[in-house]
């Protein structure tokens, strides 16, 4: 593993072999960013009620991998708009959740 990994995919790489016992080569992890508005996305990722004020869109670090059982492991990172924090990680696996967590927003 290179030192030049984004500290999401570092985040995707820990959360994978730490809570799921699940190894993968951060070179077989594709990786994509994206802006989403909240009607785009399912609210089973991002539950409205979570959060006390709900910006129109989140920006989107997404990963994705296989593992050597043929299991399909997606990892999220979503940051507020025009912040480098994060504000959900989630992780599905075949596409059931596995792990969604909610961090607070700092200023």
């Amino acid at each position: 593993m290179g030192n030049n990994q984004s500290r999401e995919l570092q985040w995707f790489v820990d959360i994978l072999q730490n809570v799921f016992g699940v190894k993968v080569d951060t070179n077989e992890i594709g990786v994509e960013a994206t802006e989403l508005g909240m009607e785009e996305v399912e609210e089973f990722f991002v539950p409205r009620e979570l959060f006390e004020v709900l910006p129109e869109s989140f920006v989107y670090e997404i990963m994705i991998a296989d593992d050597p059982a043929a299991n399909v492991w997606v990892g999220a990172v979503a940051f507020y708009p025009d912040s480098p924090e994060w504000c959900i990680q989630v992780v599905t696996k075949n596409g059931d959740m596995v792990l969604r967590k909610v961090l607070p927003f700092t200023d």
